[in-house]
C-alpha cells in the first residue's frame, strides 16, 4: 500500500555517518536535529526518553510542537524563530511537567546563509535541583535534631575553635563564640595536642572517652572526624551526661575498696598507727613554721607601714597642734597649708606601700609632665622644716645655675625620693646640717624644651654614718644597719628600698658614701628632659584656679560609709545642690528608675551591688533607668594605677580618689557636667509603659539576623522557647526558694540566652540582673526581681505565641 504524502512533512532526512551517530548516541544529554518546521530529522535515545513517547512511537519524523504542551510549544516556537532570524545559538531554561530543563538551539546554515536545520541539546536538571532542596531540608532537620538532643553537641576545628554548639551545650557552658575549646569548656588540661578530639583529628578515626568538667559532671564523649559543607575538616563531638552512672560506679568502687581495707586492717593496725603519728608530728612542725612565718610577715608589714607613715604623720600632728595654739590668722593658715601638704604626702606614701609589689616588678609607670624643680624641692624640704628646727639642724638646699627652671618628668616620685632621703638624714643627725644639692651631670647650656638632661641629686648629713660592712644591707627591704638603730630611731628601712627602685625607673642609680661618726651622702641620678616654663606655670595656675560655680544640681550619692556620705552631702549642700543618699548599687538603680537626677556620685566598693556593676546596669538601655546616659563619677579609695581606666571603661564619666580633696571634688563635678543640660521636672505619671531610653522590648529583626535570615529555624527556636522557658522559670523559683544559688543562677542564665535568641531583649536584661543577684546571694533584691522576671516571661510567651497566630509573611511591629 503506497504511503500517503503529507505536505507538512520534510522530503529528506539527515544521513549520519557512523562517527556522528556514535557521538550523538553516546551523549548523556538529549540531542536531536530538526528542520525549520519542527520535524525531527535525527535523535539519540536520550531525546526519545525526554519526550515520554508512547509505545510504538518514534521521535524521528515526529513534530516536536505536537509532542509538547500548548504553552511549551508556543514558547519553543518563539525561541526557534529567534535562532533562525539571528542565525545564532539560543540557550534558555524551561519548566515542563515539574521538570527543570536547559535547552541549547544551534542553527545550521547552508553556504548561502539560509537556516534549514537546527540542532537542539537539552539537559535535565530536575534531579539536581531536587537533590539541592533535599540537602537543604536535611541540614535543617539535622540542626533541629542537634538543638533538641538531651546532650552536648559541638563542632571542633583544627584551630581549637568551636564554631557550632547546640542549645544543651550553651545552657551549661555558655556561648563558645570567640573562645578556644579549652576556655569554653573550662578545661584543666595542659597539653591540647594530646586531647582525644585532637587525636581523632590527627588520626582521622573515631575516639570515645569520659570527661569530667570543673563542676563535677561527667560526660561520655564520642568524637567523629568529618568534613563540613565548606570542605573543611572538623570533629563532631557528641556527649551524654553519665554523672549519675559514674557516681554509682564510684560508690560501688568505694564499697569494694572499703571491704578490701577491712580485710587488710587487722594486719596493718600497728604500721598505720606509726604512720599517723609520724604524719601528725610533721604536720604540727609545718603548721608551727607556717604560723611563725605569718607572724614575721605581719610584723614586717606593720613595721614597714609605721616607718613610711611616721614622717608625714608627725608633721600633720605637729602643725595641727601649732595651728590650734595660735590666733594669728596668717600663721594659722600657713600651718594648715603644711598640714594639707603633709596629708597629701601621707596619702602618696600609703599608695606607694600598697603598690610596693608593683614597683618591685618594675610595672609602675612614671608620669611625664612639666614642673618647676625648685618649687618641688622647696615643698619636699618644707615638710621636714619643723623637725629640723626642733633638733637645731641647719636644713638648706642649692641648685646649680645651669639647671633649667622647668623640667619634664614625674615630680611626685622625685619629691618622694627626696622626702625619704631628707627624712632619714634628719633622723640620724643629732647636730650639724642636712644639705640637698642639685646639678647637671654635664654642661646644660643652650638646651631647648624636650632635650634630655641628666641631673645629679645629693643629700649630705653630719650624722652617725654607716659602717662599711653594713652599707649594702640598708638598700634591702625591711633591713637597717643593725637592731640598735631600729630600737633607737624606729622604722624598718623600706624607704631606701623604694628610693632605689624609683631611681632605677628614672634611669639613674642610687649610691652611698659614708664614714661611721662623720655623716653620710646619698647621691642619685635621674634622666629627665628640659621642660616648658610656660607649661609648668600653667600647671601651677590651674592648681590655684578658683572652684567653678555650678547651678543647683539634683545629685544621687551612693556610698555605704555614713561618714563619707555626710562629708559629700555637706560639700554638695554648701554649693546649693540637693542630695539623695543611698547605701548600695541596687538602691541607686531603683532611685534612678523612679526620679530624674543630674549627677550620680558612685562609690566603687559597696555591699550587695558594687559601683562598677551598678554603672554597667544603669548604662544598659533595658535597665529601666530614666536616663541611662546620666553622668556618673567614681568616688573611691582605690587610688592605684589603672583604676581610673577601669572605671571609665565601665561607663563612668569621672574619678575622685578618697580622701576627698575639695578642689578636686568640685572640679570633677564641673568637668562631668560641662555642656550637660539639667534634668526636667519629674512628671507625675509616665505616659508609655516603656520609656524611649529603655529600648525596644522585642527585636525580631536582630534575632532573624543571628540565624542567618532563616525564618523556619527561628520558628523552631520559638517552639523550643515556648516549650522550655516556663519549666526553667519554675526551676528557677524552686531553686531560689531553697536558696540553691548556683542552680538558680544557672536557670537565670539559660532564660537570658533563650530570650535573646528569639529577640526578647528586655526579658534578657531582666534575667541578667537576676543572674547577678543570685551570684551575690542577695535574697531580698532577688525576690523582687523574680516577680518582675515572672511577669516579663509571661509577656514574652504571649508575644511569641501571638507571632505564630498571625500570617507568616510579615514580622509584627515592635
Amino acid at each position: 500500500m503506497p504511503f500517503e504524502k503529507k505536505p507538512a512533512r520534510p522530503t529528506s532526512y539527515v544521513a549520519l555517518d557512523e562517527t556522528s551517530k556514535a557521538l550523538m548516541d553516546s551523549s548523556v544529554e538529549s540531542a536531536f536535529v530538526m528542520d525549520v518546521s519542527g520535524y525531527v530529522l535525527a535523535a539519540n535515545d536520550a531525546a526519545a526518553k525526554l519526550f515520554d513517547l508512547k509505545p510504538g512511537q518514534t521521535l524521528q519524523r515526529s513534530n516536536i510542537y505536537e509532542l509538547l504542551p500548548t504553552a511549551a510549544a508556543e514558547s519553543r516556537r518563539a525561541k526557534i524563530a529567534e535562532s533562525i532570524r539571528t542565525v545564532r545559538s539560543v540557550r534558555f531554561e524551561e519548566e515542563i511537567d515539574g521538570r527543570s530543563l536547559v535547552h541549547s538551539i544551534v542553527p545550521v546554515a547552508n553556504p548561502w546563509g539560509e537556516v534549514n536545520r537546527l540542532a537542539v541539546h537539552t539537559l535535565d536538571l530536575t534531579k539536581l535541583h531536587r537533590t539541592d532542596e533535599d540537602l537543604r531540608r536535611e541540614q535543617q532537620r539535622q540542626i533541629f535534631f542537634m538543638e533538641s538532643l538531651p546532650g552536648i553537641v559541638y563542632h571542633l576545628y583544627p584551630d581549637q575553635t568551636i564554631r557550632y554548639a547546640n542549645r544543651y551545650f550553651r545552657r551549661y557552658f555558655g556561648s563558645p563564640r570567640n573562645r578556644k575549646c579549652r576556655e569554653a569548656l573550662n578545661c584543666s588540661g595542659t597539653n591540647c595536642s594530646m586531647c582525644p578530639p585532637m587525636e581523632a583529628m590527627n588520626t582521622d578515626r573515631a575516639v570515645e572517652w569520659d570527661w569530667t568538667d570543673n563542676q563535677g559532671r561527667t560526660f561520655h564523649l564520642q568524637c567523629s572526624p568529618m568534613t563540613d559543607s565548606n570542605g573543611e575538616r572538623m570533629i563532631m563531638v557528641l556527649g551524654i551526661d553519665i554523672t549519675a552512672r559514674q557516681r554509682a560506679e564510684d560508690a560501688l568502687k568505694k564499697a569494694r575498696d572499703k571491704l578490701e581495707d577491712r580485710v587488710r586492717q587487722r594486719t596493718m593496725e600497728l604500721e598505720k598507727a606509726n604512720v599517723e603519728l609520724t604524719s601528725k608530728s610533721q604536720r604540727l612542725v609545718a603548721a608551727r613554721e607556717k604560723a611563725d612565718a605569718a607572724t614575721r610577715a605581719k610584723s614586717s608589714f606593720l613595721a614597714n607601714m609605721s616607718h613610711e607613715i611616721r614622717t608625714p604623720l608627725n608633721a600633720i600632728l605637729g602643725m595641727s597642734e601649732l595651728a590650734l595654739s595660735i590666733e594669728d590668722k596668717d600663721r594659722k593658715n600657713r600651718y594648715l597649708r603644711r598640714v594639707m601638704e603633709a596629708g597629701n604626702s601621707l596619702l602618696s606614701v600609703i599608695n606607694d606601700i600598697l603598690d610596693f609589689s608593683k614597683i618591685e616588678a618594675s610595672r609602675l609607670t612614671l608620669e611625664s609632665i612639666d614642673f618647676d624643680l625648685r618649687r618641688a624641692l622647696y615643698g619636699a624640704l618644707d615638710l621636714h622644716m619643723l623637725t629640723a628646727e626642733e633638733k637645731g639642724l641647719d636644713l638648706r638646699s642649692s641648685v646649680a645655675e645651669d639647671v633649667p627652671a622647668a623640667l619634664m618628668g614625674d615630680p611626685s616620685r622625685l619629691r618622694q625620693i627626696l622626702i625619704n632621703l631628707v627624712g632619714n638624714a634628719i633622723k640620724f643627725t643629732e647636730s650639724g646640717s642636712v644639705t640637698v644639692s642639685v646639678k647637671s651631670a654635664a654642661p646644660a647650656h643652650d638646651l631647648k624644651p624636650g632635650d634630655p638632661i641628666s641631673l645629679v641629686f645629693a643629700v649630705a648629713d653630719t650624722g652617725v654614718g654607716i659602717p662599711e660592712h653594713k652599707q649594702r644591707d640598708i638598700f634591702q627591704s625591711f633591713l637597717q644597719a643593725d637592731d640598735s638603730i631600729t630600737r633607737k630611731y624606729g622604722g624598718t628601712g623600706l624607704g631606701l628600698a623604694i628610693c632605689q627602685l624609683l631611681v632605677g625607673l628614672m634611669g639613674g642609680e642610687l649610691t652611698l658614701q659614708s664614714e661611721e661618726g662623720r655623716g653620710s651622702t646619698f647621691t642619685f641620678t635621674a634622666e629627665l628632659a628640659v621642660g616648658d616654663p610656660a607649661a609648668a606655670e600653667q600647671e601651677r595656675r590651674e592648681a590655684e584656679t578658683p572652684v567653678p560655680i555650678l547651678p543647683p544640681l539634683t545629685v544621687l550619692l551612693a556610698d555605704d560609709n555614713p561618714l563619707n556620705r555626710e562629708l559629700a552631702t555637706i560639700l554638695l549642700s554648701e554649693q546649693g545642690h540637693s542630695v539623695l543618699a543611698v547605701k548600695n548599687g541596687i538602691e541607686a538603680l531603683n532611685a534612678l528608675r523612679e526620679a530624674p537626677f543630674d549627677l550620680v556620685l558612685m562609690d566603687v566598693q559597696m555591699p550587695i551591688m558594687d559601683g562598677v556593676s551598678a554603672t554597667r546596669a544603669i548604662r544598659d538601655p533595658n535597665s529601666g533607668a530614666l536616663d541611662p546616659n546620666i553622668p556618673i563619677i567614681a568616688l573611691t579609695a582605690h587610688a592605684l594605677k589603672g583604676d581610673r581606666e577601669r572605671f571609665l571603661t565601665a561607663g563612668m564619666n569621672g574619678y575622685i580618689a578618697k580622701p576627698i580633696k575639695m578642689r578636686d571634688f568640685y572640679n570633677a563635678i564641673a568637668r562631668a557636667m560641662n555642656g550637660r543640660p539639667l534634668s526636667p521636672e519629674p512628671k507625675p505619671e509616665r505616659e508609655q509603659p516603656f520609656p524611649a531610653a529603655q529600648g525596644k522590648p522585642f527585636d525580631r529583626e536582630s534575632a532573624l539576623d543571628m540565624l542567618g535570615g532563616k525564618t523556619d529555624l527561628l520558628a523552631r527556636m520559638d517552639e523550643i522557647f515556648l516549650r522550655d522557658v516556663p519549666g526553667e522559670l519554675k526551676e528557677l523559683a524552686d531553686h531560689f526558694a531553697r536558696r540553691d544559688w548556683n542552680n538558680a543562677k544557672r536557670m537565670a542564665h539559660s532564660i537570658k540566652s533563650s530570650a535573646r535568641t528569639v529577640g526578647a531583649h528586655r526579658l534578657g536584661a531582666i534575667a541578667e540582673q537576676m543572674e547577678y543577684l543570685c551570684r551575690q546571694q542577695d535574697a531580698a533584691s532577688a525576690e523582687k526581681e523574680l516577680k518582675i522576671l515572672e511577669a516579663d516571661v509571661q509577656s514574652a510567651l504571649d508575644y511569641v505565641s501571638g507571632i505564630h497566630a498571625q500570617p507568616t509573611d510579615s514580622l509584627p511591629e515592635t
